[in-house]
């Protein structure tokens, strides 16, 4: 990428198969503009989608967004809950995947999407 904004999206059905090919597209889209993925981006790309997958259960819609200072990604589902952190104690088997959100990214939150939600995260370049 050579100035401006990048941006690409696929939308992915609702299977266990899905946050497999969300990373796969995530990778494509960030060579694609030029970018080193990162360590970060494939864990909460799973994260996120699988969210998406196993509460939403409908199919989502991953955007890529890369420009000078940043990459963005966002997931879009149809389900209008907007997911909330957690604090996990030692014995929760459950709940610790917004935290690890929070740890690797440099910002990511959640906003009212039409019928559904967006959730997204960004990282600096």
């Amino acid at each position: 990428m050579t100035g401006g904004v990048f941006v690409v999206s696929e939308e992915f059905p609702a299977e266990l198969s899905t946050p497999a090919a969300a990373r796969r597209f995530v990778a494509g889209a960030l060579r694609a503009a030029g970018v080193t993925e990162g360590e970060a981006v494939p864990v909460v790309v799973s994260e996120l989608v699988t969210n998406s997958v196993l509460h939403a259960g409908t199919p989502s819609t991953v955007v890529v967004s890369v420009d000078t200072v940043s990459v963005r990604i966002e997931v879009h589902d149809a389900d209008p809950t907007l997911p909330t952190m957690r604090t996990p104690t030692p014995e929760t088997v459950t709940g610790r995947g917004l935290v690890l959100v929070d740890a690797l990214t440099d910002r990511w939150g959640c906003a009212p999407d039409g019928a559904g939600k967006v959730v997204w995260f960004e990282l600096d370049r």
